[in-house]
């Protein structure tokens, strides 16, 4: 096998020779300057990593296109000295199997892991990328433009390391967008751990992320590992980030740059392999603006974004979602449904869907229990206005208003039978005036 290291800088080409060494031991490395490179058409390289002093000069691109124009077309992994997002999406749009951005320290150990995963693929000891299974995606229904345009996305951040920030109404799928991530990518065989931050309570945050040592604090009897351990490896899914209490915010910051976990009472710091994928149904730039969300840790996370569309922007999807749902209650409650009538499905596709795909899928849960139990079809069903799940053929304060009726006023199960977040649910009570009769202002009569 042989390397080629692409750099202006001699010690930093050294740097990074001496890591590819290590990572494919008995591979022939070769430095050269970024002007040298019309030699490699000589006798092609298997892998090329173009380093900072290729990476970030302004015909980077072309570079890039002329390294992989060659036959046969070597792997090719560039290293930024910065971590600007614009570039890096430029470069996995134009064939970069990876993107490391080396960041303010400047240090090789996302270069060592990135290399080493790559010699672990063709060593065998990893599963290679390219032979993910086909339905990671399969979540990810639609044929509208707008969803070609994420799965597109989805498979670019799969090829790198970059943490992803994914925003999106409540229901538009980010877990979902977080798993497909996670599934194309070179983690697949590591944990997935998805964290919701909006249900985890402030006074037990820090020991949720970062775990605590046996006797840290009354009832701590034994240790106990942090989502953060957890995720060691893997991809921690962080959902509703922008509700992370601030002091929290810092210690993951931190976490990012240092890469190390100190649990609560412990004496020592342990190193931690994590990339983070975040998401968020609130504009956090806006809340950075604001002061309600630092400013660090949102560059940070937005390396890579991926914006989610509502499900009212791409209603030509809905059939298609109805598809792929009926598919699926079917095999879980052992039913054969078939799709309904185009005159009959109007309700579903003429509703805005405030809560997006998840308000979708519940109501076409409960619409297949009930003509299940009535041994009626999904059509007759779908035309009986007081049906539970088909009562989204009214307006939205009296659907939340019977909702909330039918869970006594539980905001928590009210809130997943519509098909949104807790958080949600009570700043749609706000907008509509609707008012709890316990404890919190008085319900208002509809």
């Amino acid at each position: 096998m042989r390397i080629a290291i692409l750099d202006d800088d001699p010690p930093r080409t050294a740097l990074l020779a001496a890591t590819a060494a290590r990572a494919f031991p008995a591979a022939e490395v070769m430095r050269m300057t970024a002007d040298e490179a019309r030699v490699l058409g000589d006798r092609p390289p298997s892998l090329v990593v173009l380093g900072p002093g290729t990476a970030d000069r302004s015909d980077a691109l072309e570079r890039l296109r002329a390294v992989l124009a060659l036959a046969p077309p070597p792997v090719v992994v560039m290293v930024s000295a910065c971590d600007a997002a614009a570039p890096a999406v430029a470069a996995l749009r134009a064939g970069a199997a990876d993107y490391i951005a080396l960041g303010r320290n400047g240090g090789m150990d996302d270069v060592a892991h990135a290399l080493g995963r790559l010699g672990g693929e063709r060593s065998g000891r990893h599963p290679p990328t390219t032979h993910r299974p086909a339905d990671s995606l399969a979540g990810l229904v639609g044929q509208s433009a707008a969803m070609a345009r994420v799965r597109e996305l989805v498979r670019m951040a799969a090829r790198t390391e970059a943490h992803v920030l994914i925003e999106g109404e409540t229901g538009t799928g980010k877990e979902v967008v977080a798993r497909a991530i996670h599934a194309l990518g070179r983690r697949a065989s590591a944990p997935f751990v998805p964290v919701n931050c909006a249900a985890i309570p402030e006074a037990l945050a820090e020991s949720e992320f970062f775990g605590h040592a046996r006797g840290a604090f009354t009832g701590a009897v034994q240790e106990r590992q942090g989502v953060l351990q957890l995720a060691d490896r893997g991809t921690l899914f962080l959902d509703e980030i922008e509700d992370l209490p601030p002091a929290l915010q810092a210690k993951l910051l931190r976490v990012v740059q240092d890469r190390e976990v100190k649990p609560v009472g412990a004496t020592a710091a342990r190193r931690v392999d994590i990339r983070l994928v975040a998401a968020s149904n609130r504009d956090l730039w806006a809340m950075v603006e604001a002061g309600e969300f630092r400013r660090d840790l949102y560059y940070r996370l937005r390396v890579f974004t991926i914006v989610l569309p509502p499900l009212r922007q791409r209603r030509d999807d809905v059939p298609l979602l109805i598809e792929h749902f009926l598919r699926r209650f079917n095999r879980t409650h052992g039913t054969t449904f078939a799709m309904p009538a185009a005159a009959a499905m109007r309700p579903l596709l003429e509703h805005s869907w405030p809560g997006n795909v998840r308000e979708l899928e519940n109501a076409l849960e409960s619409l297949l229990i009930l003509a299940s139990a009535s041994g009626e079809d999904l059509g007759r069903v779908l035309a009986r206005r007081d049906a539970p799940g088909a009562g989204f053929i009214g307006d939205e304060r009296a659907r939340i208003l019977r909702v909330l009726d039918e869970h006594r006023w539980n905001r928590q199960r009210a809130a997943a039978a519509l098909g949104i977040s807790r958080v949600t649910l009570w700043r749609r009570m706000e907008r509509h005036g609707i008012r709890d009769p316990f404890g919190t202002p008085a319900r208002e009569t509809a």
